[in-house]
């Protein structure tokens, strides 16, 4: 599974950004990491790489999600690939 290292930038406003947790919180493919201002760190467990790049795309879209800045993506385990 590809495992990839996200910091997300939040919506300062806190209806915005309480949606986005909201909708982070939700998803069992992604872990919260203690949020610094408006990043919060964020890794995302994926079956495949595109799973994850649709996911990454999904959450761009999400109300209070400003920004996705990809720190690393660990493709050994991507099931496409086997």
């Amino acid at each position: 599974m590809p495992i990839a290292s996200l910091v997300i930038t939040l919506d300062e406003r806190e209806p915005l950004r309480g949606a986005a947790l909201g909708r982070l919180v939700e998803d069992s493919r992604v872990d919260l990491g203690e949020a610094k201002g408006l990043y919060l760190p964020v890794v995302v467990d994926t079956k495949t790489a595109l799973e994850g790049a649709e996911l990454v795309e999904e959450l761009l879209s999400t109300p209070g999600v400003l920004g996705i800045d990809v720190v690393r993506i660990d493709f050994d385990c991507d099931e496409e690939a086997s």
